[in-house]
């Protein structure tokens, strides 16, 4: 059984081109087929809400931002369509674009706020301001009829998007899904589509990235509403009437975000399985029990949702991938020269080089945290091509400078000069990462459900917007430190060990000036932290300075060319790290002056 799914499959990626050319002619067909006017209108409505969910997914999906107030977008197509047909006779092919982009401009003001809050805040927020633009459409009666709504006079022409069949409206639905799922696909596979995966995962670790997460989400919304807004303006023609509580309705917004999840969220496809699942499912479980049961539909769509989130968390079209992924064979490793990995040697073969001149000088920086002083005043200098340790016991706010002179948080007072510009002033961590500073995180943050080639594609895209640039640096990195045999693993499965390499070698897709590390060797086996200590040695020797974070002394003791030391924020000590060693208020710092001092007494 198995060795003949394996078979199929490989049939079906060696003919993928005519399968999708023969799914597109089966969806032209289709149309035609039924001259029952309720399996057309299902039909209709399949494409329909299978075209909203895509939109959607664009921004719930594939981005992470959970949208419940895409009814709003939706009505304003509608509406603005409706209203210059009726009022000035315009013909809604016009009015449709004009409803998109009077939609995009609503996005645009009100996605610049609430782009700032994160998680059930963000639903929340967009959830609100759906159901505000249903009782201002409520409440503006001489513009949108109120609850009366407004009716579409039946006068059919192409012009005024009325036609006497269903078959015409099939097809234009047929058209806008094929759009949007094309766009979708497209996106999955370029850069823009990996940097909306990124940061769907983790927002900090794509910004360090250089993804500048905010706009990112802003093109996504954008394009989401540009394609839910024409929906509205279809819908509006098929029904022929729209009132307040039909059009900005929350459960459309609702009915989007669980067609997407049972589906298959972040998926091409996923929202246009659900559709063909739940679609067919609502219109015969309303119609069977609307009249004696009316509502329970609703809680047989609950039902659906909850067995959904236990058994199928990725969706159906993401369990289908995962279930098949069993029997296709991995993907063949590129061979890659040893010319495209750059500088690996044997870590007792490296000598170190002379360091250059200053790289970063960190002036007098503080920062403080209500009633604690998290970094005071601490200033020292990196140079070119060297690595410099910073230790220091546990809550000393190492941390903290990292994420002082990385962007994730502006220093009260101080200066900070990176190859001899002020980069003190900049807003976000991504503009750091295209200044050239590459940083891991203490608690590692791969992007869980992308695969490990995937990860470092994603830090490459910093420097090239070529995918297969891109995919050849990152294979080229997986080499470089000793991750290929895991390229097509997703990451979750991945080892602490192998999550830190991973990290790292994500940093370096960045191809960084300043490379900072951040406890890349703690719970780590002597053997793994060897390992890792070869890696960092041959990265430096590239001429990549490197200021590191480390509780591993003798990693910090064969690595650093120098040391600071800081205690509750402040600097203790600086210089070499034999004479950093023996100071004795690095001892204190570290062991405590009583333990010192009852050593002393012994």
């Amino acid at each position: 059984m198995k060795s003949l799914l394996t078979k199929i499959i490989e049939a079906a990626n060696r003919f993928r081109r005519p399968l999708i050319a023969l799914a597109i002619v089966l969806a032209l067909v289709i149309p035609l087929i039924p001259r029952n006017p309720f399996y057309q209108d299902l039909i209709i409505m399949i494409f329909f809400w299978a075209t909203l969910a895509t939109a959607w997914n664009l921004l719930g999906g594939f981005a992470g931002q959970i949208s419940l107030g895409h009814a709003a977008f939706f009505g304003i197509g509608a509406y603005t369509s409706t209203i210059l047909y009726l009022s000035l006779g315009l013909s809604p092919w016009i009015g449709m674009f004009a409803g998109a982009g009077l939609a995009m401009l609503v996005a645009l003001i009100v996605g610049y706020p609430t782009f700032r809050l994160t998680s059930h805040f963000f639903a929340l927020a967009t959830l609100a301001f759906g159901e505000v633009l249903r009782l201002l459409a409520s409440y503006f009666r001489e513009l949108t009829g109120g609850g009366v709504g407004l009716l579409i006079p039946h006068e059919p022409a192409f012009r005024n998007f009325i036609f006497e069949n269903k078959t015409a409206y099939a097809y234009i639905i047929l058209a806008m899904l094929l759009a949007i799922l094309c766009i979708t696909y497209i996106f999955k596979k370029s850069r823009f589509g990996y940097s909306l995966s990124a940061l769907r995962e983790d927002p900090g670790a794509a910004e360090s990235l250089g993804i500048n997460t905010h706009r990112a989400k802003m093109y996504a919304l954008l394009i989401s509403v540009f394609f839910t807004s024409i929906a509205g303006t279809f819908y509006a023609q098929y029904v022929a009437f729209i009132e307040p509580d039909i059009v900005f309705a929350s459960h459309i917004s609702v009915q989007l975000a669980l067609l997407s999840i049972i589906g298959g969220i972040g998926t091409v496809f996923g929202p246009l399985v659900g559709s063909l699942f739940l679609t067919p499912l609502d219109i015969f479980l309303r119609g069977w029990l609307g009249g004696v049961f009316s509502g329970l539909n609703f809680v047989v769509y609950g039902v659906i949702l909850i067995l959904a989130v236990m058994y199928f968390p990725l969706g159906i079209a993401g369990w289908t991938k995962k279930f098949l992924s069993r029997f296709r064979k991995p993907p063949e490793l590129p061979v890659v020269k040893p010319a495209d990995i750059p500088m690996i040697k044997a870590a007792t073969a490296i000598t170190r080089k002379e360091t250059g001149g200053p790289l970063m000088t960190v002036d007098s920086i503080s920062k403080r945290f209500g009633g604690l002083e998290a970094v005071k005043d601490l200033s020292f200098t990196v140079h070119e091509g060297e690595i410099l340790g910073l230790i220091g016991p546990n809550g000393a706010g190492k941390t903290t400078v990292f994420n002082l002179i990385s962007g994730f948080i502006p220093p009260d007072k101080g200066k900070i000069v990176f190859n001899g510009r002020d980069v003190t002033s900049l807003k976000a961590p991504h503009c750091f990462c295209r200044e050239c500073i590459g940083r891991t995180f203490q608690l590692v943050k791969p992007f869980q459900s992308m695969t490990v080639l995937e990860n470092v594609m994603v830090g490459a895209f910093a420097c090239t917007r070529n995918p297969e640039e891109a995919r050849k640096e990152a294979f080229a990195i997986l080499n470089r430190i000793h991750l290929s045999h895991h390229a097509f693993t997703i990451a979750a499965s991945l080892t602490i060990a192998d999550r830190k390499r991973l990290e790292l070698g994500r940093a370096l897709g960045t191809k960084p000036k300043l490379l900072l590390l951040d406890e890349v060797m703690a719970g780590l086996t002597p053997k793994e932290t060897e390992d890792i200590i070869s890696i960092i040695k041959s990265i430096s020797n590239e001429g990549i300075t490197i200021i590191m974070i480390e509780h591993v002394m003798k990693a910090v003791m064969s690595l650093s060319d120098r040391i600071v030391v800081i205690n509750n924020g402040i600097k203790l000590v600086e210089g070499l790290p034999n004479t950093v060693v023996k100071d004795q208020r690095v001892i204190d710092a570290y062991l405590g002056g009583a333990y010192h001092a009852a050593a002393g007494l012994k």
